[in-house]
């Protein structure tokens, strides 16, 4: 049996809260153990929000391009080459990746372990390294940030046949000439246009009969109409009777809808219906760390297990699956461990944005939610065609749309599907974090033409 290596702090898992908290830990005086895998960075830099947003923006010059006439310009037909615009997500994935690496190698007291790590009491894990080398350490406070990975649904065939992930297929080095994509979500709706305007033929297979059912109907709307005049067919309310390999490599996938079966022949295939936290083999019941009905860790509103000297970070509890909500995860603990604070996640604003183009950007209350609630409201709404900077843009596609407090004049959310509408939003979430009154909102100066200045416009119409 290994011997016991005694630390001040343990880390499990390297993703934005985990990484970040180690490298405060360090300088403040713990010595802290990283653990982690072998994503360097985390999921964010490597295998999700910044090499999806590479590519967004590699498909978006290459839509500015086609339509150059709109701009008054004649350019040639652009070349397209999956594999070349595969090699720049690489160069900065690669990029971020060595700049982890160099500030882990040089932040004091932080030792980083790449392996996998078990519990195998509450203050102690086995660290099982890649050369297959085994330690044991413990510590008096533990982290876990492991978070999540893509969730395979239970469709008949589906794991004997060649589908894609949200990580494999950014590595692609043949364009798709027919892709379906089975789930609805962000991830789908970004990949699904990502590869409809690198030439692909794209069809989105979803189980529900509402499209984007956390959204507003109308931004819902909005959102597959600007989808659909892109060339994306979308096909709701299925149930996915079996999937298959065909003897010429295709897939087939079979759905039915209102009783009546429906084959679909395509090239490749994509599952994004949501994820799953990787706790599974965490040996989280040698801990005796409790978790939910799906396997994400629970927590209270100081991001504490049930377990003292031990918390959860990031996907892994369960919160809103953003990088952003991580890195909140981790301003929480530190405060709270380095400081001596009580924060907790308690009345935290969580803005998202939906990386599609346009752009839609959300935060607070939707009209249908606030309804629900009993709120008495009033909603304001534009079309995107109405703000100046958009139409210069070339981008007038798209809804703005605010819910505010009839009573207290606040802002309770405001839904922004429009050009650059995650910087807009962000905005409004400021003032709704001051509790402004729309009003301050609608009467500030905004430069002009910029999409701010759409605000203005938002708020004058109440």
């Amino acid at each position: 049996m290994a011997l016991v290596e005694k630390f001040d702090s343990i880390v499990l898992g390297g993703g934005k809260a985990g990484k970040s908290l180690a490298m405060a830990l360090g300088p403040a005086g713990h010595k802290v153990a990283l653990i982690e895998k072998g994503q360097i960075g985390g999921s964010c830099i490597n295998v999700a929000c910044i090499p999806t947003k590479t590519m967004v923006a590699s498909v978006g010059l290459l839509d500015k391009v086609k339509h150059a006439g709109d701009f008054g310009l004649h350019l040639q037909e652009p070349q397209v080459k999956i594999a070349d615009i595969i090699e720049r997500k690489r160069r900065v994935v690669k990029a971020m990746v060595d700049s982890h690496w160099h500030l882990f190698k040089n932040t004091p007291n932080l030792e980083l372990i790449i392996g996998s790590g078990t519990f195998i009491s509450p203050k102690e894990i086995l660290v099982r390294s890649q050369d297959e080398t085994e330690r044991i350490l413990t510590a008096d406070r533990i982290f876990i940030n492991t978070g999540s990975k893509t969730m395979i649904p239970a469709i008949p065939g589906l794991n004997n046949v060649p589908n894609l992930t949200s990580t494999s297929i950014m590595e692609l080095s043949v364009l798709p000439s027919e892709l379906a994509i089975i789930g609805g979500g962000y991830i789908a709706l970004e990949f699904a246009q990502i590869f409809a305007r690198l030439g692909s033929k794209v069809t989105v297979l979803l189980r529900g009969d509402r499209f984007l059912p956390n959204e507003d109907r109308d931004i819902a709307d909005a959102v597959k109409e600007i989808l659909e005049a892109e060339g994306i067919v979308f096909k709701q309310n299925l149930k996915f009777n079996s999937v298959q390999v065909l003897s010429d490599s295709r897939i087939k996938v079979t759905v039915s809808r209102d009783h009546e079966n429906e084959e679909l022949t395509v090239s490749h295939l994509l599952v994004a219906v949501g994820r799953v936290p990787n706790t599974k083999d965490l040996g989280l019941d040698a801990a005796g760390i409790t978790t939910d009905e799906k396997g994400h860790i629970s927590v209270n509103a100081k991001l504490e297990t049930n377990v003292p000297g031990i918390w959860a970070l990031g996907d892994c509890n369960g919160g809103p699956l953003f990088t952003h909500v991580s890195w909140d995860d981790y301003r929480i603990v530190k405060a709270n461990v380095l400081a001596g604070a009580t924060r907790s996640t308690e009345g935290r604003l969580v803005p998202y944005t939906l990386f599609i183009d346009p752009e839609l950007g959300r935060v607070g209350l939707t009209e249908e939610q606030a309804l629900k609630k009993g709120l008495d409201i009033i909603v304001a709404k534009i079309p995107a065609a109405k703000i100046p900077r958009a139409v210069t843009s070339g981008e007038s596609r798209g809804l703005l749309k605010a819910v505010i407090n009839k009573q207290s004049g606040h802002i309770l959310g405001v839904s922004l599907l429009c050009h650059s509408a995650g910087e807009v939003m962000s905005v409004v979430q400021m003032a709704m974090l001051g509790k402004l009154h729309y009003t301050e909102v609608r009467d500030t100066i905004f430069t002009h033409p910029t999409m701010a200045e759409s605000l203005n416009l938002l708020f004058a119409g109440i």
